[in-house]
């Protein structure tokens, strides 16, 4: 309830050099850290962003002019706030409940504070106090921003920054919920550019408030780290590759402000993608908790015992598909897509109901950094309670190694193969006496209930294979195993705006020469895919809402050739003076040689846009690799500035090696054969004898995407295979044992 308001006068925040987040460094791998280090990284707030947003800087607490910040105190009756920390501890459920949401009703029309500042950008700004907290969240309801409006959240200094939220965030639903701010007072800002009107409809409705019974988080990045018990396992213990895959479709899912739970993405038998993630349905069991939930992917420490992990990868929103009632399970789908620099996995799944010999469950424990437990003996079948349906769960009579705990709930249970067979409820283990946990079995959620809204057939097998199992799916298996940044920059080079003679603008963006088209030349040893590009963005000025420029690639040769690729940004999704990812629809293929850029147009009044570029080099040779476009024709930097200028754009593409069909020195082509060649649904692999290896068939795209893979034992012969792919040119890989054969597959429709 809202009891009380009062105002806070702005303080000084301090100033930091603006860092990547760490998964571009993960993602980019060490070829691209070296532009940290470079001197022209202007200073600024340090974002650190902890859902998918935008780029993009709040101002500071403090500038010239600023009105005083208006901030409503909440109050939380003692007596609540206590029970918080004893619910738990009466039942079985595993999920994690330290907090509750405060309802409120507030909007830019009726509270907070408005400025415009002198570029007539309109500012709004608003606070929240609750005593003793330990983090707070935000729950926007109505959220359907317009186009080049950003919203941020941060704390009292500013040291934790999350957004820009934009119109990219808005959903059918029209709600928004955020992740948490470490500590007792949340700020939300709203920036609206003069040329908007109106911003759309924002409100906020809710503070998710969680409380710690130690103020511990005061030291960490993330308020749950480091809350669970000695005995878990930290996932980075465990080398596996089948362990080390899976992890990455496990989340830690936050829900209705503070409650915690784990969540595991899950394949579908098209294999497309879609973003199906499945959690217990004691932690989600309605629309209005899924559309607010916060999912965070890849929360784990970056080595075994490590310190605290990355929390900057999370979305928000899901819609439920299906819910168990008497069957303990919810089956989201995601409304966000999901980057690829999240690495996102695709659990398979064992729908047959055998029981599992053993296996491991990845999950979250009050929130924590990802952990795992092992089981060596086989489950078995068990009831949890008479609110489920009985024998429908499988019981882990003792963890061999580390156990679950309160947050823990909706985490997979893999077996042997690595396949879901079961999704955590609860049960009495813990660090004390790690005995007795119970996983209600992913069979009986299959087609137990005929209703598609109280099954998972329906939504995982649309293609009605009805096989009762599938494998993963990792859809940039390519990247992670050979992924890396092109740049034509060096180390020690500075970043600057070359503008010689010209009378306004920059030679990598608008002027007054007018070129619509700046290119960077990158030539390669071979063919390579590029899921996304990097622009180090220089000038960013929008001053009409429908302002786009089109990342290109080119074909390669003297000059740019014809365009391989194009996509359309709008201007107010970018920000100034950022590093920013753009992310391809889908992974181009392009040539050894080819030009990576974007083309802008001209408006009135203008806007604009450049990238950085390589401070003009007078070494011998002198050497450029940037072309720009002028009226009808391509021309190199230098031969355009009478060869005044010799430099690179700022601009980086993402890069992975594709998939050969050359063999490798143990391949006998005649050892294994497929037919039909064209195939529509169906093929056959023949081996000329039989196998004495366990056989692995996986089949790419000619983008490098993994498109299907299977698993066999050793003493094959003929293997059916149903393919269900769309027309186009495959390649076939088949691991048997230490033999590698690579055929082509033709698919017509």
């Amino acid at each position: 309830m809202l009891l009380k308001q009062e105002t806070m006068h702005p303080v000084e925040v301090r100033i930091f050099l603006v860092l990547l987040p760490s998964y571009f460094l993960r993602l980019l791998k060490k070829s691209f850290t070296y532009i940290l280090l470079l001197p022209l990284f202007l200073t600024g707030l340090l974002p650190v962003s902890a859902q998918l947003s935008r780029p993009g800087l709040p101002l500071p607490i403090h500038y010239e002019g600023a009105p005083e910040l208006t901030v409503y105190n909440l109050l939380i009756a003692e007596e609540k706030r206590a029970a918080l920390f004893s619910s738990g501890e009466r039942s079985m459920l595993k999920s994690g409940r330290a907090g509750l949401t405060i309802n409120v009703s507030i909007d830019p029309e009726n509270a907070g504070t408005w400025d415009t500042l002198a570029d007539g950008t309109r500012l709004w700004r608003v606070g929240f106090r609750v005593e003793d907290a330990a983090m707070l969240s935000v729950i926007f309801s109505p959220w359907q921003v317009q186009q080049g409006v950003k919203v941020f959240l941060f704390d009292a200094g500013q040291q934790q920054v999350h957004g820009a939220f934009t119109d990219l965030n808005n959903k059918p639903f029209s709600r928004l919920g955020s992740a948490q701010i470490n500590g007792n007072l949340i700020i939300v800002e709203m920036q609206v550019p003069a040329y908007l009107s109106f911003y759309g409809d924002m409100g906020i409705s809710g503070i998710g408030c969680g409380f710690l019974q130690n103020d511990s988080f005061k030291f960490y990045k993330d308020g749950w780290f480091g809350k669970s018990g000695n005995c878990n396992v930290d996932v980075n213990c465990i080398s596996d590759t089948l362990v080390q895959l899976r992890k990455h479709a496990v989340v830690r899912v936050i829900y209705d402000g503070t409650e915690r739970c784990t969540g595991t993405l899950v394949n579908n038998t098209r294999q497309n993608g879609i973003n199906y993630l499945l959690t217990a349905e004691h932690c989600i069991n309605t629309e209005d908790i899924a559309n607010t939930a916060v999912f965070y992917f890849d929360y784990e420490s970056p080595f075994c015992n490590g310190p605290d992990g990355n929390n900057l990868m999370s979305i928000s929103g899901a819609t439920l598909r299906a819910t168990g009632g008497d069957l303990d399970f919810s089956l989201l789908e995601l409304l966000e897509p999901v980057p690829f620099s999240y690495h996102p996995y695709y659990a398979g799944w064992n729908a047959l109901g055998y029981i599992p010999e053993s296996g491991f469950t990845i999950h979250h424990p009050y929130g924590d950094v990802k952990k795992i437990s092992l089981e060596n003996d086989a489950l078995e079948a068990a009831s949890f309670g008479e609110d489920y349906i009985d024998d429908s769960h499988w019981r882990v009579s003792r963890w061999d190694a580390g156990t679950t705990e309160v947050g823990s709930s909706g985490a997979p249970f893999f077996d042997q193969y690595g396949l879901i067979v079961g999704t955590l409820t609860g049960g009495q283990a813990n660090c004390i006496s790690p005995v007795n946990d119970y996983y209600q079995m992913f069979s009986k959620c299959w087609d137990f209930h005929d209703n598609p809204d109280l099954q998972l057939a329906y939504w995982l097998d649309p293609l009605g294979k009805q096989k009762g199992f599938l494998e993963g799916y990792d859809p940039y298996a390519g990247f992670w195993q050979s992924g890396d940044t092109l740049f034509n920059i060096a180390a020690d080079e500075l970043l600057t705006t070359e503008n010689a003679t010209l009378l306004w603008g920059s030679y990598a963006g608008h002027n007054n020469l007018y070129t619509t088209a700046f290119a960077e030349k990158f030539s390669q040893s071979a063919s390579l895919g590029l899921p996304g590009m990097l622009l180090h963005i220089n000038n960013c000025y929008v001053n009409n809402a429908a302002a786009t420029i089109s990342v290109k690639i080119w074909e390669g040769g003297d000059l740019p050739g014809k365009a391989l690729y194009q996509q359309e940004v709008y201007m107010s999704a970018l920000s100034a003076q950022t590093l920013q990812l753009i992310e391809f629809d889908s992974v181009v293929t392009v040539p050894p040689g080819f030009f990576a850029g974007y083309e802008i147009s001209y408006a009135n009044p203008p806007d604009t846009f450049s990238t950085f570029m390589a401070a003009n080099r007078t070494t011998d040779p002198l050497q450029h690799t940037a072309y720009v476009y002028q009226g009808s024709q391509w021309q190199s930097l230098a031969a355009f500035t009478g060869q005044a200028i010799h430099s690179s754009f700022a601009v980086y593409p993402v890069v992975m090696t594709l998939p050969t069909d050359t063999s490798s020195h143990d391949d006998d082509a005649e050892s294994i054969i497929v037919y039909p060649n064209p195939a529509r649904s169906a093929i056959t692999l023949q081996f000329r004898e039989m196998t004495g290896f366990p056989v692995t068939v996986t089949l790419y795209n000619l983008q490098g995407q993994q498109v299907l893979r299977r698993h066999y034992g050793p003493f094959q012969h003929i293997i059916p295979l149903d393919i269900s792919l769309a027309g186009g040119v495959y390649l076939i890989r088949v691991d048997e044992g230490p033999h590698v054969h690579r055929l082509k597959l033709s698919v017509i429709k």
